[in-house]
């Protein structure tokens, strides 16, 4: 279970900024809460803000760590450039400083501490802090590059004080311990490296589903609990689908969208079925071609869903909305919310623009998050419940209408050019 996540120097991001899915001491909706020992997580975290202010840029943030990690050992050489990472551009001394992601997280009972900070051509520093059943901490690793001398000091600790000769051996200076570990099937680490693998997964809803949508297609034709629940989930969105056909494996290829997984290994050519209206006839249409772009993202999502409510997974979603209609979003989101449903502490973080969902009814404060930038242009991050206590929003208030009138920042502030247009 995620507990928090931090980043700096990356993109927008300039100052550290803190997305924290530790529960705040708010009485409304205990449902919403996930018990895990010491701390109460969120279930959810919905992050509003207007364009370009950093909702997307906390995404992909998660995501890079995310396929760094995942393919660190294994899908890169020495000399090649690590992939995403992009410090903040607009202030000098930030161009050439190292961008920082750091992630917290709950895995079989223990607590994990571990994060990075790297340029596209090298790891400067990277660290493993382990609490183990919330016991002490105890520092596994810890490596630090000094730019003045260009020499890295490593340090090694519990179960991991025996591998250190051959973790400084094989570990590139632009690839992780963590991945190397686990790549060389070190137990200790290999548990936390498979919590990126299974434990958390980052998806892009405004890019084309192509390859999510292979990959439902796929469970669905290869697991009934797939099956069942993608067929209920089209048919009670009322989007007039009674069902899917999957045929034959098409040939075209779908490309992953995070470097650090790999594609299905084929693509199934989908159709969906239609009740002909007074009979029990139906009728195939190809998928792809006949539904509209918020079927197609539903559909492409559904596995990805029920992944995380089976597993207890943390989804994060950019433009969950993308193409929905606000009731359909909000009903995904409840599938988190609910103690029926969602029984394995599962989590969703995602963006959006839908400022219908900002609701008291739905949401905590501490689980809705606002991003705006500063006069540096660098990006802030703030939860309703973060604002100064005396101009904190009340439970009973109207969290959308307060928001979209500027009462809590994140909105957009336009110049006479639009602000001055009159409706005739």
């Amino acid at each position: 279970m995620l507990i928090e996540f931090r980043v700096s120097n990356f993109r927008s991001f300039r100052e550290e900024q803190v997305l924290s899915l530790v529960a705040s001491r708010d009485k409304a909706h205990p449902e919403n809460l996930i018990p895990a020992g010491k701390f109460s997580l969120l279930k959810s975290a919905a992050i509003f803000g207007l364009n370009a202010s950093g909702k997307s840029n906390l995404i992909q943030a998660m995501a890079v760590m995310e396929a760094f990690v995942l393919g660190s050992a294994t899908k890169m050489n020495q000399g090649d450039k690590i992939p995403g990472i992009v410090p903040f551009r607009l202030t000098p001394e930030t161009r050439d400083k190292p961008s920082t992601l750091e992630v917290t997280a709950i895995v079989e009972g223990a607590r994990f501490n571990y994060g990075f900070s790297a340029t596209r051509e090298r790891v400067h520093d990277e660290w493993l802090t382990v609490w183990p059943d919330e016991g002490r901490p105890r520092n596994w690793f810890d490596r630090r590059f000094d730019p003045a001398t260009r020499e890295t000091n490593w340090v090694f600790g519990g179960p991991l004080k025996g591998e250190e000769r051959v973790l400084r051996e094989r570990t590139r200076d632009n690839g992780l311990v963590l991945s190397r570990g686990a790549e060389m099937n070190i137990g200790a680490v290999a548990r936390f490296f498979t919590w990126f693998r299974e434990g958390i997964f980052s998806v892009d809803l405004s890019d084309r589903p192509d390859w999510l949508m292979s990959l439902t297609a796929e469970w669905v034709k290869d697991y009934a609990s797939y099956r069942k629940f993608v067929t209920q989930l089209l048919r009670h969105a009322d989007l007039g689908i009674d069902g899917v056909s999957l045929l034959q494996d098409d040939p075209r290829n779908a490309t992953p969208p995070v470097t650090g997984r790999a594609a299905p290994p084929r693509r199934i050519a989908i159709r969906s079925l239609h009740r002909i209206a007074g009979t029990d006839q139906v009728e195939e249409f190809g998928f792809e071609e006949a539904e509209s772009n918020g079927t197609k993202r539903l559909f492409a999502l559904a596995g990805m869903l029920l992944l995380a409510l089976q597993s207890g997974q943390a989804l994060v979603v950019d433009e969950l909305d993308c193409s929905m209609h606000p009731l359909l979003t909000r009903k995904v989101i409840e599938l988190f919310q609910s103690p029926t449903r969602n029984a394995k502490g599962a989590q969703l973080i995602f963006a959006t623009h839908d400022s219908t969902l900002m609701d008291p009814e739905l949401f905590r404060r501490d689980q809705i998050w606002l991003t705006e930038k500063n006069e540096a242009g660098a990006t802030q991050l703030f939860s309703l419940h973060d604002i100064e206590e005396e101009k904190r929003p009340r439970n009973t208030e109207a969290f959308q209408r307060n928001y979209l009138a500027g009462r809590y920042g994140g909105v957009p502030k336009f110049g006479p050019f639009l602000e001055d247009i009159k409706a005739k």
